[in-house]
């Protein structure tokens, strides 16, 4: 089945109105891809605004931080790589070439550990209540004479003890061209006990216990929905959406998306894929989620309010849908700002980060509470700032906002 869905106007969806979601038990990966979006085509960079502008934002609902955690940094040593954050209760976890790990607790401010990586690290990730970190190994480790050694992974406790620490190294002619890779960084969960990391197109699967890594795919995992003793497999081709069930396609989009997000649960409704997609209105571009059924039919949603903007640079979904996203203002690569939504697609609030030269990736995840509630986003900016922002559910006015059980998403 195809769907012949283009950009907003070209949409026809049965469903327009706003609708709610609800809370799920089952909690997703908050780590959030960083890597810049291409825009589309049709979609031109719009030229930069004067500094200390945000115009653009005037009519849009405005948040302030709750907090900014300024992170140490060393001005010495070249930023290479930066990642994070990846969140487990109150402790939010980012990477740094210049200081290596640094977990902050984001309730209430203040630096809880760090961890030495070297000159270069991987984005952290959380695995069974942990953090694996990745990065330069501190001293050289003895591994076989036919392997090529790739970093080092180290487990970590909530409360900053080690629990493992193990070299990366796998067969030379095997990882010679993940080892030599360039570009941003990913880490997945690959199974009960591998981890995926990913460089640019290369990636390595790498067992968590023995460290030996084997070639893996770059592509992330796919997004699995469950519903009604039915599963589906839905990932990005080529910028298209792709379904699989029964490992056959399912269903496909004709046209392809700028940032595929995750699932969506709204009380009284099937799953929903949310995609966010740059177009353009009368030669502005902005940027608007859409929402399409995981199950192939023809139900569909949008955010009635789109955002300005060229690109997404971070994204961060919750268990039922909540999103936030890092988004472009412009080609200045000054003005950046985060749009957060509720699983029902209203726009509850922006935000505009430091108007400052912004190279590297921003990272964005969502901070649940014990109920797995959105309690804040969580943003890791400019190499040394955590910036921490209201939670984004829907008010408990809107159509639909009560909250209740649903079927999940497998993680």
């Amino acid at each position: 089945m195809r769907f012949n869905w283009g950009v907003w106007g070209r949409f026809t969806l049965t469903t327009l109105a706003l609708l709610a979601g609800c809370r799920s038990k089952e909690e997703r990966d908050q780590t959030a891809p960083t890597a810049p979006v291409t825009f589309a085509d049709d979609a031109r960079p719009a030229d930069a605004a004067a500094q200390g502008s945000w115009r653009e934002l005037d009519e849009l609902p405005r948040a302030e931080a709750l907090r900014t955690i300024t992170l140490p940094s060393r001005p010495d040593v070249p930023q290479f790589d930066v990642g994070g954050p990846a969140i487990h209760k109150e402790l939010a976890v980012v990477s740094s070439s210049q200081f290596g790990f640094i977990a902050v607790d984001w309730r209430r401010g203040g630096i809880v550990w760090t961890k030495p990586a070297g000159g270069r690290v991987a984005p952290p990730i959380v695995r069974d209540g942990s953090f694996l970190l990745i990065g330069a190994c501190a001293t050289p480790p003895v591994i076989p004479d036919d392997h090529a050694l790739l970093g080092c992974m180290r487990s970590v406790t909530p409360a900053g003890a080690d629990e493992h620490y193990v070299a990366i190294h796998g067969k030379a002619k095997l990882v010679e061209e993940f080892a030599s890779a360039a570009g941003l960084q990913q880490l997945f969960l690959d199974g009960e006990r591998r981890v995926r990391w990913r460089r640019g197109d290369s990636a390595v699967s790498i067992d968590a216990m023995s460290g030996v890594a084997t070639p893996g795919p770059a592509e992330p995992p796919p997004i699995r929905v469950t519903y009604k003793d039915r599963h589906w497999d839905i990932s990005q081709v080529d910028g298209k959406l792709v379904a699989r069930e029964k490992n056959k396609v399912a269903w496909g989009t004709e046209h392809a998306y700028t940032a595929l997000i995750g699932s969506v649960w709204l009380p009284g409704q099937s799953p929903m894929i949310r995609v966010a997609n740059v177009s353009a209105h009368s030669g502005t571009p902005e940027i608007r989620l859409l929402d399409i059924d995981a199950t192939g039919s023809m139900n569909g949603q949008a955010a009635w309010t789109p955002v300005p903007g060229i690109s997404v640079l971070g994204q961060a979904i919750s268990p039922v849908g909540d999103v936030a996203l890092a988004i472009r203002m412009d080609k200045s690569i000054k003005r950046d700002f985060i749009a957060a939504y509720a699983a029902n697609a209203l726009l509850i609030y922006v935000h505009p980060l430091p108007e400052v030269l912004r190279a590297d990736p921003v990272g964005v995840a969502i901070a649940l509470d014990d109920e797995r509630v959105p309690e804040a986003v969580v943003v890791f900016h400019d190499g040394d700032t955590v910036t921490v922002l209201p939670a984004l559910s829907s008010p408990p006015t809107a159509p639909g906002a009560a909250r209740g059980p649903l079927e999940n998403a497998t993680p």
